[in-house]
């Protein structure tokens, strides 16, 4: 029954440990747009303004999606618009790609408007989307979030290795006296 304690608490902490870190990347590679990126992937929290402006995504989702340069006309494409000094994605429909030695430019289709956006705005051109993921990542990364399921998970674990190092540490010291 001991053992299976130790074993219950020592995969308690492996995960603590695992998302804790999972969580810690994810704050700590926000692009210069605001948003995580992990290697060819962004991941974007949708939001309300970014909810109403993405198809067949819902406030509280979460979107990954795939960087990359392999777009051809008809793609559905997405890309960071900058609203009130803060950007947002943004999707659109490639109608024609041109390109010189300083980039590439996309020409979108968007409901009766037109947008040409270059190649340094875009995210990528796949996405998947995980319903209400969204909302749990948004309440871990807040400071009261962090502070409670981070940083407080870890810091027990910390006590808890202290006082199995102070109980060892007696543990031998009584060893000592006995022998």
């Amino acid at each position: 029954m001991k053992k299976l304690g130790k074993l219950l608490i020592d995969l308690i902490e492996a995960v603590v440990v695992l998302y804790v870190i999972v969580l810690t990347a994810c704050l700590l590679f926000v692009n210069s747009y605001g948003y995580t990126e992990f290697g060819n992937y962004t991941i974007v929290q949708a939001h309300k303004a970014e909810a109403s402006t993405l198809p067949n995504v819902k406030n509280g989702d979460l979107l990954i999606i795939k960087n990359g340069n392999d777009i051809v006309k008809g793609n559905v494409i997405y890309y960071y618009a900058g609203i009130n000094d803060k950007y947002y994605i943004k999707s659109g429909k490639v109608t024609e790609i041109t390109g010189d030695e300083y980039g590439t430019f996309y020409k979108l289709d968007k409901k009766n408007e037109t947008n040409t956006i270059s190649d340094q705005k875009l995210v990528g051109n796949y996405i998947s989307i995980h319903h209400n993921v969204g909302k749990i990542l948004d309440v871990l990364e807040s400071k009261i979030g962090f502070l409670l399921l981070v940083l407080l998970p870890i810091m027990c674990i910390f006590i808890y290795h202290v006082y199995n190092f102070v109980i060892i540490l007696k543990y031998e010291e009584r060893e000592k006296e006995e022998n």
